[in-house]
Formats: C-alpha cells, structure tokens, sequence
C-alpha cells in the first residue's frame, strides 16, 4: 500500500479544514433563516407562543415593539453578512488560523445580543448555545472546543446579568428571569455538551493516528 507525503497529508489537512469551515458555515446561514422564520411566524400569529416566555413590551407600548422587531431584523441581517464574508474568505486553498476561533466569537455575540432583546434566558432561543457548541466540533479543533464552551458560558451570564440588573432599551424590554437552579442547570449542561462533543474530537485524533501509522507500514 502506498503511503501519502508529509506534503500530502498537509494538503489534505487544509482541505479537510476547508470542507469542515464551509459546512458549518451553511448550517450557520440555515439556522440563523430558520430561527427567524420560527420568529416571524410567531410575529404574525402570537397563539403559537402563549405558553412561551415573551418579554413584558409584547403587552405594552406598540412603539416599543416595533423598534425592538427592527433592531431584531437588523442584528439577523448582519450575522447573515458575517456568514457570506465567511464564505468569501474560505473560498481559498486555506483556512486562515484565526477564522474559526473569531467566527465563533462573533455567533456568541450575535446570539447573545439576539437574547437580550427577545425571550431571555426564559426562551427557547438559549438552545443556541449549545449549538454553536456543537458546531465548533465539526472542526475538528480540541482547543477551539474548549474556548467555545468557556465562551459560550460567558456569553450566558452575560445574558442573565442584563436580565437580572437592566439598563436602557434593556429596562423597556422587562426580560423574564429564570430562577437559580435553572441558571445552574444551563451552566452545567453547557460544561457536559463542551465535554461530550471534546470526547467526539479526541476519537476522531485516536483514528486520525491509527490512519497515519497504518500508512507508514505500508511505506515500510
């Protein structure tokens, strides 16, 4: 059996990265559509979240309501920007180094502020987090889960902070708290997701090197 080059595996290796970046890039684009698609529906027709948690101006001032479903379409359009840069920097032979660990930051961001000016941390929405999670193991990248998980976490409390002590535009909004124990619970589902999915990453390491020393005895 023939054995790849050192240049051949690196070749390989960017491309694999390359596939990976433009795979999590289109599921990126579809989820941000679908979840505001979920978000429209439920703009047109309030019945299908009676039971949700909504934030206090969905039952007060009109004028409030609508520059918040402005402010919401504004931040949607502008991930959905940074996700067709994305495809336009990863349309090369090369990944840069830098792109996964700054795009991921930048979905905490976006998802995060998206939070503060919706449901909260009383809303389906939060689910987010825990698929960017997932989505940083497609990458194939233990560090990159590891900083996602911390990130992620952060981007959490940040949520809560604003929900708990508001200010602003934030104030207006009257974000509905969740108790304690939910917060824990969130926190420490978020700790086992970045585990599990870091798990996936070292098995995938463990084959990688099996491949490799397979290769090198049929160089032998």
């Amino acid at each position: 059996m023939q054995g790849f080059t050192t240049e051949h595996r690196q070749a390989a290796a960017a491309s694999r990265a390359v596939q990976a970046e433009q795979r999590v890039n289109l599921i990126r684009i579809v989820a941000i559509v679908v979840f505001y698609v979920v978000h429209f529906v439920y703009l047109i027709n309030p019945s299908v979240g009676q039971d949700a948690a909504v934030p206090a101006t969905h039952t007060g001032e009109t004028s409030i309501i609508d520059r918040l479903e402005v402010t919401i379409a504004i931040l949607c359009l502008g991930w959905l920007m940074q996700a067709f840069a994305i495809h336009l920097t990863i349309a090369k032979p090369h990944v840069p180094a830098w792109l996964p660990l700054w795009v991921t930051v930048g979905d905490l961001v976006w998802l995060t502020l998206l939070l503060c000016l919706t449901t909260g941390p009383a809303g389906p929405m939060v689910i987010g987090y825990f698929l960017i999670i997932m989505l940083s193991g497609a990458r194939f990248d233990l560090q990159l889960v590891r900083y996602t998980t911390v990130l992620a976490m952060i981007g959490y409390l940040v949520l809560l902070g604003v929900t708990r002590w508001p200010r602003g535009l934030f104030k207006e909004i009257g974000l509905q708290s969740v108790p304690p124990y939910h917060e824990i619970m969130i926190l420490v589902a978020m700790i086992l997701s970045g585990v599990i999915v870091g798990q996936i990453v070292r098995q995938s390491y463990l084959l990688v090197e099996v491949e490799s020393r397979a290769d090198q005895e049929g160089v032998s």
